[in-house]
């Protein structure tokens, strides 16, 4: 028996710039978005914060395929004042108006996602879980239109391995890519 020396970046996901060594495409920050042309690639979110979540759509636009790596789903409310005043003419929401926190505000998010798509397979993948202590809030009115899309797939398997080409996920699927944009 062979005693074979275990690859350091093999196992479950870590979101740090040793994890993408071995890729061999380009690897762009969330920041940098705004300024890189994905024409014809295959993109991989890996991860979500504001930039992504607010600039999925122009990705979308560009791109041959987009595959959003996400394994909790977030808070995602409209970001234009036409969005939200949809949202608070729900009766619940008049009622509770002056008391806008966290809680409320997870239910102006789960309403918005509610809201804004049919699928109901895709609806249970991004509900996020309104019981948890640490929320997080995102603002975008074309995340969850840029997510129905035919080029644009959401992987909620977690990331256990990033080759020179391709991310793999947990279920041994191994998703070429031309540039993975990472939000560490």
């Amino acid at each position: 028996m062979v005693n074979k020396k275990k690859d350091p970046l093999d196992g479950f996901f870590q979101n740090t710039p040793d994890f993408f060594q071995k890729f061999k495409g380009k690897i762009v920050s969330s920041e940098d978005i705004k300024h890189f042309d994905f024409s014809n690639l295959n993109v991989a979110i890996v991860g979500a914060n504001q930039m992504t979540v607010t600039h999925l759509d122009q990705i979308c636009n560009q791109a041959k395929l987009v595959k959003i790596f996400q394994i909790t789903p977030h808070f995602i409310l409209p970001h234009t004042e036409k969005g939200i005043h949809r949202l608070l003419s729900h009766p619940l929401i008049i009622k509770n108006r002056r008391l806008f926190n966290n809680r409320v505000k997870s239910l102006l998010a789960i309403r918005y996602l509610e809201s804004q798509l049919k699928d109901n397979w895709l609806k249970r993948q991004l509900m996020p879980n309104s019981a948890s202590e640490n929320k997080v809030f995102f603002k975008s009115d074309t995340y969850y239109a840029a997510l129905q899309r035919e080029n644009c797939k959401l992987i909620t398997w977690p990331v256990v391995k990033i080759t020179e080409q391709a991310v793999q996920s947990m279920e041994g699927v191994e998703h070429l890519v031309d540039v993975i944009i990472t939000t560490y």
